[in-house]
């Protein structure tokens, strides 16, 4: 009968947190699901048929009754709340941001997923929820009130019910503000985002050294794993402060996955170091490259647009509607500033990206071509031979 209180108790209380998130709620024991709601959460393991009875995440192990925000290869975000050694609680899949055609294009490169999917994909992430900052905070207040410190809760164990509450709450605060003290000052990380932004590269060794002396927050238990956490938190602040100083989000969400998974690759502290100087370097560059040709407004945001929707069908009125001017302004302005008319632009865009897909999956070349909205497939060949001087075919042989 205790053991029976006590589940339902559980089962309850995950139910409350289930409608309160409005995203999939479960409760896993040694990895296997014993709680779901919705019963049969969709997930992209479930779409790709992976067999796998539980996600495609990566967490740190045994941080108890502590929230973990996490985003998979997929892009999917999850929060992981460790009751104990072999009990947790997940909540997702859910995202962070809306899913735009960038980086879904980036998703299938990245994961080596046919361009078949595509549709079914953008299906899948119209119907995940998207959880801003605020939403998680509160998720995680009420993780911490249903499941206090002293709740003691195992799937397999009775607990105790029995939870001081207003206690639970200020050691909470207590800790977290403990933890607040050892991150740097806020304005030294602003003077950092500026630099990047401004594509300022003197001094930025020197300001970030001066971060770097400080103690860095504790973010696992384990120092290389927290400072691994620590990087790829500050690749995320460079990346946005990359776009704001002209990189397209395409190039800057690019750069930021390849230093992250550089920095999972690496096991060794000090390489750890000074990669984190790399990193804002590397990203003072890219900003002083989109800014070497001094484009317009109108043509910098009409080359972003571009960008982010490369395998959609694009017509001159949409993206003239897109950065709000006339499609005869905009075709003219764009060959006297570019050189080039608007549509050689989106041809050539397309067929630099179509060659990530030659080098790093075995999609056909129908296939690409359709991708890219190329009519059909000679004139992609064509238009390839053109731009880079070799067949797809050749291409694909030579970097494979």
């Amino acid at each position: 009968m205790e053991y029976n209180y006590i589940y339902n108790t559980a089962l309850e209380k995950l139910e409350i947190l289930y409608y309160f998130a409005r995203v999939p709620v479960s409760l896993y024991s040694n990895n296997s699901p014993v709680v779901q709601f919705p019963e049969k959460p969709l997930s992209m393991d479930v779409l790709l048929k992976n067999q796998s009875e539980f996600p495609s995440i990566i967490f740190s192990k045994n941080q108890i009754l502590t929230c973990q925000f996490v985003i998979n290869d997929y892009f999917e975000c999850y929060i992981v709340f460790e009751l104990n050694e072999t009990d947790l609680i997940l909540i997702g899949p859910f995202l962070d941001e809306e899913m735009y055609d960038a980086k879904l294009s980036t998703l299938i490169k990245k994961n080596s997923l046919p361009i078949k999917l595509k549709n079914k994909l953008v299906d899948y992430f119209a119907k995940l929820q998207v959880l801003d900052n605020t939403r998680r905070f509160y998720i995680n207040k009420l993780l911490n009130y249903l499941f206090p410190d002293d709740s003691n809760i195992h799937v397999d164990q009775p607990a105790s019910t029995h939870a001081s509450v207003p206690e639970n709450y200020f050691v909470t605060t207590y800790k977290n503000r403990m933890s607040m003290f050892q991150h740097p000052p806020y304005f030294l990380e602003q003077v950092i985002i500026k630099m990047i932004k401004n594509g300022t590269k003197s001094n930025a060794r020197q300001i970030l050294s001066e971060i770097n002396s400080l103690n860095r927050a504790k973010l696992s238990d384990d120092p290389l794993r927290s400072l691994k956490n620590s990087l790829i938190c500050s690749c995320t602040i460079f990346t946005r402060a990359a776009i704001e100083g002209g990189v397209t989000d395409y190039e800057a969400f690019n750069m930021s996955d390849a230093f992250i998974i550089e920095i999972e690759k690496s096991n060794s502290m000090a390489e750890l170091d000074s990669l984190e100087y790399r990193m804002v370097e590397t990203f003072i560059e890219k900003v002083n490259e989109a800014n070497t040709f001094k484009f317009s407004p109108v043509i910098r945001n009409t080359m972003t647009y571009i960008v982010n929707h490369l395998s959609d069908k694009l017509t001159l009125k949409d993206i003239a509607d897109n950065v709000y001017v006339h499609p005869n302004y905009l075709s003219a302005l764009f060959k006297k500033e570019v050189g080039i008319s608007l549509f050689q632009y989106i041809i050539k865009r397309r067929v630099e990206e179509s060659t990530y897909f030659l080098k790093y999956s075995n999609e056909s070349i129908a296939d690409i071509a359709a991708f890219y909205q190329f009519c059909n497939q000679s004139y992609y060949i064509k238009m390839f031979n053109k731009y880079m001087g070799i067949s797809p075919n050749a291409y694909r042989q030579s970097n494979n």
